[in-house]
């Protein structure tokens, strides 16, 4: 029957399905993070494993900033003097593999969204071929912009997944030979 309630509660086993912990979780997270996060994030964060049901979370958030454990700053959540004292005291209270996991999933997302921020990348279909436009920008600062042929869509794909994974490296090695 625990099998079953774990399926209706949207929780895989191992999910958390305790409040408290999830309060725990929150703040434990957010004191890690050390910068504002958003509501959004958060969901994405912490139900995109299926580590806590979307239901849970959003009235847990809603129960933290009632209770003064949250504070908006911005566009994001963070915590008050309340949510890091219960961080500081109750991580403890964590199993260790939710800890880490939670960790892990951020520490992804944030890559992500740096990624997301700082580059574009897009396929465009010619008539003989496929061409990958690329760019690494910081907000009005355009560093590196480039466009690469590629003769068909699974090696545009590559080339665009690479662009992508290795942007940085790119860019300094463009730039030292360039400039030697």
């Amino acid at each position: 029957m625990e099998y079953q309630d774990n399926l209706i509660a949207g929780i895989p086993p191992g999910g958390v399905r305790d409040p408290s912990i999830v309060k725990i979780m929150i703040c434990y997270l957010l004191q890690r993070l050390g910068r504002p996060v958003s509501e959004g994030e958060l969901v994405e964060l912490l139900t995109g494993d299926q580590t806590v049901n979307y239901f849970l979370l959003t009235t847990t958030l809603a129960s933290l900033k009632k209770l003064g454990h949250l504070r908006e700053q911005g566009k994001g959540l963070v915590l008050t003097r309340l949510g890091v004292r219960t961080a500081e005291e109750l991580a403890g209270e964590l199993p260790v593999t939710l800890r880490e996991r939670v960790l892990s999933r951020a520490e992804t997302l944030r890559r992500e969204n740096r990624l997301s921020s700082e580059t574009t990348a897009q396929i465009v279909q010619l008539e003989d071929g496929y061409r990958v436009d690329f760019s690494f920008h910081d907000g009005e600062i355009e560093f590196m912009k480039l466009s690469l042929y590629a003769p068909d869509e699974e090696q545009a794909g590559r080339l665009r997944k690479r662009l992508l994974e290795d942007y940085q490296q790119l860019y300094i090695d463009l730039i030292s030979r360039l400039t030697s």
